[in-house]
């Protein structure tokens, strides 16, 4: 019997007494084309997933000429007039944290004296209308300092925003000035971990009979449960600390008080653990320089190993990261001094045994997905 389907314009062999092409015919195209419909959709979330990580899509729709969103749940609606595109849903999430009033009484106040990540918007946004009023339509004339800092701000809450508790009790330290850098860095990190496909769930801060860890991060690929420590290098004068050594940025990385509370913090912790540290760093004059702060670190890292510290270390990884977008503001970036990095120290012998996953690739792939967040909205729902 012959596997060759019927003519188009002979009987449909079901027996209907339809041509074929207006029968069973028409229900195979119909099939053939919405496989090609879902197919081609996985490719192009394949792809985005590839290049953005595995942090929540961009999910919307056109409403006529504006566009909805669906935001931690909630479905929010353009206001602008013109296009809209993931930069400015990243703005609106970086306003929402704040609220209106909190907003007007920053505006009252000189720039130096608001809050570290207003000052990024309102220098960005200060930038921007300028250069249109120049008619400036040029793309690097806008990349600026504040425009990096504010941007990534904005999409790393956008990352984390359906995880509501997270998002609430990172909203309460990102508002003060005292705890808003720690918190800015604990935000970059849940939004590095969730890039890379875990489910964050905070440890319980009111818990004080003993050292904890910030999160515990649940793998969507694997039976891997992890621990996650986040450590910032405070500097004298930036992101709003006015305490510590005055010492000008960048001479010094100074981590090691950092890796080792970190240590402290993981000991009785029944997971693989991973600090992030924020070294906070400076745009680099130039290679020396960048060198000697590698340099620091792994020596560092050395003495704390000869000291016994490593074996067995009580975690499994320390990721040491920069983004000096914060100390640029008004200057233009996309300059091999002000790159952002994101070096790895893994153990030999750590407390408890290495997970099967390849974590290290994946944070280092999440890292690099959250520098350039997507300039357009997908295609694909």
């Amino acid at each position: 019997m012959s596997n060759k389907p019927p003519s188009k314009n002979t009987k449909c062999p079901c027996g209907s007494g339809k041509k074929y092409r207006k029968c069973c015919g028409k229900h195979k195209r119909l099939v053939a084309k919405a496989v090609k419909h879902f197919k081609d959709q996985e490719a192009k979330r394949q792809a985005f997933q590839q290049k953005h990580g595995h942090a929540r899509l961009l999910q919307s729709v056109m409403m006529g000429d504006k566009r909805m969103m669906v935001i931690g749940g909630g479905i929010y609606r353009q206001t602008q007039e013109g296009g809209y595109n993931p930069a400015n849903l990243a703005h609106d999430c970086g306003l929402e944290i704040f609220g209106v009033p909190y907003l007007e009484e920053q505006e009252k106040k000189p720039l130096y004296e608001r809050h570290p990540a207003l000052q990024w918007m309102y220098t960005y946004v200060d930038h921007s209308q300028r250069l249109e009023q120049e008619g400036n339509s040029d793309p690097l004339a806008y990349m600026i300092g504040a425009a990096a800092a504010w941007g990534r701000f904005g999409y790393d809450l956008f990352t984390i925003r359906d995880n509501a508790k997270l998002h609430a009790q990172l909203k309460d330290r990102l508002l003060l000035l005292k705890y808003f850098q720690g918190a800015r860095h604990e935000l970059a990190v849940a939004a590095i971990c969730v890039s890379a496909g875990f489910e964050i769930e905070f440890e319980d801060e009111s818990d004080n009979s003993g050292n904890h860890t910030e999160f515990i991060g649940t793998d969507k690929f694997s039976e891997t449960t992890i621990a996650v420590e986040a450590k910032s290098r405070h500097r004298r004068g930036i992101k709003g600390f006015t305490s510590g050594r005055d010492i000008p940025p960048g001479q010094e990385v100074g981590i090691r008080d950092l890796v080792l509370d970190g240590f402290r913090n993981t000991k009785d912790c029944p997971f693989p653990s991973y600090i992030f540290v924020d070294v906070n760093l400076p745009p680099a004059p130039d290679e020396d320089r960048y060198q000697k702060w590698l340099q620091e670190i792994e020596q560092t890292m050395s003495d704390l190993d000869a000291e016994g510290y490593a074996d067995p270390c009580p975690v499994n990884g320390i990721f040491f990261m920069n983004d000096p977008s914060h100390y640029l503001l008004s200057d233009r970036i996309g300059n091999p001094a002000d790159r952002l990095w994101f070096k790895s120290y893994i153990f030999d012998s750590p407390r408890i045994t290495h997970p099967d996953a390849d974590l290290v690739n994946r944070f280092v792939d999440a890292f690099n997905a959250r520098i350039s967040p997507p300039s357009e909205f997908p295609d694909f729902q």
